[in-house]
């Protein structure tokens, strides 16, 4: 008998420990950031007219009424530029990093052979001009470096329009959460696989949400065909804003409405709500 016991005390040990992990942070006020529809990398095309993460698909987006999703990295001369891949192939067609050319090399490249370059992220707060902003940091190079978080804040801060910031990367929201707090500040997150390149460990933490305790997000930014996973239906539980990605079509917003409180999309144009 004391057999299962012991299972069960260490069952129910676990069970407090992971919920405690899990747990997202203090309510705060969202308003500027619920409900909002956020273009994916802006309104942008898969051919050259408007490429994503392009000034003229955050213009669109702008006076359109959306929010726009934007990604966030570091070139090698430590300017802020808005660029999402890993690398410059698929957008420039050069197999090389962001982080390893200076911005005045990058501008000597196109997206998707058009005229459109790769912005600075003040120019894409410019063009946007008040538009909400959802910022994706990413961890390009090593995953304890957080140079980008010190770096893009002011220039985030100086933004007249509402801003939100997010990652996959726990530790950069973490550091939002010791040196900006006031930032509203959310995790990226899915079902982790194979495919994604991640430790198994580091997936299922990431994927679990086990690491919410580093950076105790104010919403949970998860893919929404994913929503059935049970750690993010506790963070909904306990009441997180919760924002679906990316969502391709009226039927999918439709389909998990009732699991998410903002929107990421791309491909359409969903209707505003008033």
């Amino acid at each position: 008998m004391w057999i299962l016991y012991t299972l069960l005390s260490l069952l129910a040990i676990a069970a407090i420990l992971a919920l405690f992990a899990v747990l997202p942070g203090r309510q705060r006020d969202r308003a500027p950031f619920d409900r909002t529809l956020y273009a994916h990398r802006g309104l942008h095309s898969d051919d050259s007219r408007y490429p994503e993460n392009s000034l003229i698909a955050f213009r669109l987006a702008r006076e359109a009424g959306y929010g726009v999703e934007l990604d966030v990295q570091l070139t090698a001369d430590k300017q802020v530029v808005v660029f999402h891949d890993d690398t410059l192939l698929r957008m420039c067609g050069v197999n090389r990093r962001v982080d390893e050319l200076t911005y005045e090399e990058l501008q000597q490249l196109t997206l998707l052979d058009s005229q459109h370059r790769i912005p600075l992220l003040t120019d894409v707060l410019e063009v946007l001009n008040g538009a909400p902003v959802l910022c994706e940091f990413k961890a390009m190079r090593s995953y304890t470096d957080t140079s980008l978080c010190e770096i893009a804040l002011p220039i985030l801060r100086g933004y007249k329009g509402p801003f939100c910031v997010e990652s996959f990367n726990p530790l950069m929201i973490r550091w939002f959460r010791k040196n900006a707090p006031d930032v509203i500040r959310g995790v990226l997150s899915k079902k982790f696989t194979e495919e994604d390149h991640l430790k198994p460990i580091l997936g299922f933490a990431l994927g679990a949400l086990l690491t919410n305790c580093l950076s105790r997000p104010d919403f949970i930014a998860f893919l929404h065909t994913d929503r059935r996973q049970p750690m993010f239906r506790l963070c909904r539980l306990f009441r997180a804003m919760t924002v679906a990605w990316t969502l391709k079509s009226v039927d999918e917003i439709d389909a998990c409405s009732a699991d998410f409180d903002t929107f990421i999309f791309e491909g359409f144009l969903p209707k505003q709500e008033n």
